[in-house]
């Protein structure tokens, strides 16, 4: 142990956090307005991951050429998904809505495997192996392009929410949906744009998950449950919160993997999800709604 290797861990995981934040930023914006733990989450940003693979592997274009055309595609998957499926159960408690978010997973995981077999696959880039020195330590550049369009995403949705008239409606119908309604807000309109909102985020999540690593039809359980520690590190409902929850984790996994190893990482990130789960419900940054 080094210090150099300490500074290359920390660094890595900072980086690294970006796109852990990314890849969140759905599930956050699901479960701080509607409180509906959104697991499927994982599987869109397959779908998101596979619909890149297939489009740049056909014409040649860069996949992050190729988000930008699958922002849209995304968020007319996610409206009806939530107008069509989630809105009928939401008045029936929380089991329901979960259920068919479950069952809606399953679904997905197996047509993914159906159309694209059970084979690793990646994105690439020209620019996917380059790396740059940073204290004398190199760093990928997928990395650092992670964690930018993190902090761009991240503002860009803060502001959205805060400023325009939608995420005020957004905000409203967070805190009290009933009143809400009484001042003109349709509640169940404005679940649906929350949920195509963060279904076409995960469009960039998807296509930064291939680009920086492999991923098969059933690599979807393993980045939902990374952004629920995101999402509880973050504080549950939090945006700018969830930025710091994925840096967070990133860096505790970078020095823990530095100090006991790469097979350690995943311990240590949910070690640290049920600390803070237990410790403090509401997550470390965040006041629990967007």
């Amino acid at each position: 142990m080094t210090p150099s290797t300490l500074i290359a861990g920390a660094l890595s995981g900072l980086l690294l956090g970006g796109l852990y934040a990314v890849t969140a930023l759905g599930l956050s914006m699901v479960f701080g307005v509607m409180r509906l733990v959104n697991v499927v989450h994982g599987e869109l940003l397959l779908v998101a991951a596979y619909l890149n693979f297939a489009i740049s592997s056909a014409f040649g274009i860069d996949p992050l050429l190729v988000a930008l055309f699958l922002i849209p595609v995304m968020f007319l998957i996610g409206y009806p998904l939530q107008q069509w499926v989630f809105n009928p159960l939401m008045s029936r408690g929380d089991e329901p809505p979960l259920l068919a978010a479950f069952g809606l997973s399953i679904i997905l995981q197996n047509v993914l495997l159906l159309i694209w077999k059970a084979d690793t696959r990646t994105l690439t880039a020209s620019y996917s192996e380059q790396g740059i020195q940073i204290f004398g330590v190199r760093i990928s550049l997928l990395y650092l392009l992670a964690f930018a369009l993190a902090i761009v995403l991240t503002l860009c949705v803060q502001l959205f929410v805060s400023r325009s008239y939608i995420g005020k409606a957004i905000r409203a119908a967070a805190q009290d949906a009933s009143t809400a309604q009484v001042m003109g807000v349709n509640p169940k309109t404005i679940y649906a744009l929350t949920y195509a909102i963060g279904a076409a985020t995960a469009a960039l999540g998807g296509t930064l998950i291939g680009m920086t690593f492999s991923f098969v039809p059933t690599s979807g359980l393993t980045w939902l449950l990374k952004g629920f520690v995101v999402v509880v590190l973050g504080g549950m409902g939090s945006i700018s919160g969830m930025l710091a929850g994925g840096i967070v984790l990133g860096i505790a996994e970078g020095i823990g993997g530095a100090v006991a190893g790469t097979g350690y990482r995943d311990m240590i990130g949910f070690l640290i999800f049920i600390i803070v789960l237990v410790l403090r419900p509401r997550g470390l940054f965040g006041r629990g709604r967007v």
